[in-house]
């Protein structure tokens, strides 16, 4: 029990670097946005170091979690370049996100507690890593033990082996939260005698097209990194994808379409706006959606959740526009309810757990809007399950 506590502890001290860190990069594009013509830079730079750190420089979140299925080691020094690689990709302007690194960063400090562990519980290590990185990282911690078995396809054996996560990713969580590195800050959620008599046809629509939506990204980052994989070596895919995302936005300033530069980084600043009726324009999951596939096919280091909970929160907020504008205002309380639904149906259909989802929005927005979030969360689960981020999720893999 004890070494699982420590396990949190030190995943937790160390997600607040990684926080601080990517926070830190954050700030400096939004001084100097003109640092999007460094990103190839950056990603030969995470090259570099992983070359030097002697690591395979594939390893990602999906290669990661694999490996915690099969009982692969994970090398420690994955962490050191975890967070300098994310921080590079967020310095210069890609679209990437925290949660996932920290769940790489997570899964390669546990083999420092192996040797502390008797040996029928040192296969939960991993699993705890993962839950402690992903629950810390999103304020979360019941969804991380969740996702810790439900993303790799496995029941727990006994009640220990729910309990001894558990420990680890509340103890990750408080360190975390002691440190006040937040995910997000939601507004209260409005009361259900607002919705009664509402139609479920918004939210049957956030369902289905959370699920569509999620099968173009996710084969559409398939297809996209067999393409750049196509032309050898990791920097090749770097210098495309990076020099693509630089004209892109580089140019931004001389056309005048600087709006564009609020969708590089995390997707942080979506959600909140989304979620705080900030307004943004209906085809902002698009540019979203866009940018972190450029930034993710071309192999640069970051997490995928925290953009993915961002393309959700920018569709669910399109999907209310839409119902809004058929129905002549008659669903302008429905705004909050379906930017949180949309965010929570799209993570469920990308990463194929729909438990994840709900608990995470238990935690997240209270028990209400669980209620409101089931039936979308279910239907983009059921009808994009053939498609993940995660191959650990699919059924043929398990």
């Amino acid at each position: 029990m004890l070494s699982f506590a420590a396990l949190g502890a030190t995943i937790g001290a160390l997600t607040v670097i990684l926080s601080m860190a990517v926070d830190g990069a954050t700030t400096l594009f939004s001084i100097c946005p003109s640092l999007v013509w460094f990103l190839p830079v950056a990603g030969f730079a995470s090259y570099g170091l992983y070359r030097v750190l002697r690591l395979d420089f594939s390893w990602s979140t999906a290669r990661v979690m694999e490996a915690v299925r099969t009982n692969d080691a994970v090398p420690f020094s994955l962490v050191i370049a975890v967070i300098a690689g994310t921080a590079l990709t967020v310095l210069c302007g890609g679209s990437v996100g925290k949660e996932a690194a920290a769940l790489q960063m997570g899964v390669a400090v546990c083999a420092v507690f192996r040797g502390r562990v008797i040996s029928r519980y040192r296969s939960l290590l991993a699993r705890a890593s993962m839950a402690s990185a992903l629950g810390a990282m999103l304020g979360a911690p019941l969804a991380g033990v969740v996702f810790c078995f439900e993303s790799l396809r496995e029941k727990p054996e006994s009640a220990r082996h729910v309990v001894l996560p558990l420990v680890s990713s509340v103890v990750a969580w408080a360190i975390v939260l002691a440190a006040d590195v937040t995910f997000i800050e939601s507004p209260a959620f409005p009361a259900l005698d607002d919705f009664v008599g509402v139609s479920v046809i918004p939210m049957l629509a956030i369902g289905i097209g959370a699920a569509f939506l999620s099968m173009l990204f996710c084969n559409a980052l398939a297809i996209l990194r067999r393409g750049l994989a196509w032309l050898g070596a990791p920097v090749f895919a770097l210098a495309v994808g990076g020099v693509v995302t630089a004209l892109i936005l580089g140019y931004a300033n001389l056309f005048h379409y600087e709006e564009l530069y609020a969708y590089c980084g995390t997707g942080v600043n979506q959600i909140d706006s989304a979620l705080n009726g900030g307004g943004l324009p209906w085809w902002s999951f698009l540019i979203k959606a866009a940018l972190t596939l450029l930034t993710l096919s071309g192999g640069f280091k970051g997490g995928e959740i925290m953009p993915v909970l961002a393309i959700g929160a920018c569709f669910g907020e399109a999907t209310f526009m839409l119902a809004d504008y058929v129905c002549d205002g008659g669903f302008v309380s429905l705004n909050l309810v379906l930017v949180e639904v949309g965010m929570v149906s799209f993570f469920a259909a990308c990463s194929n757990c729909p438990l994840t989802a709900l608990v995470m929005c238990f935690e997240l927005f209270g028990i209400k809007s669980v209620l409101f979030s089931v039936l979308p969360a279910v239907i983009a689960y059921l009808l994009s399950r053939s498609s993940s981020l995660y191959p650990t999720t699919i059924k043929s893999t398990s």
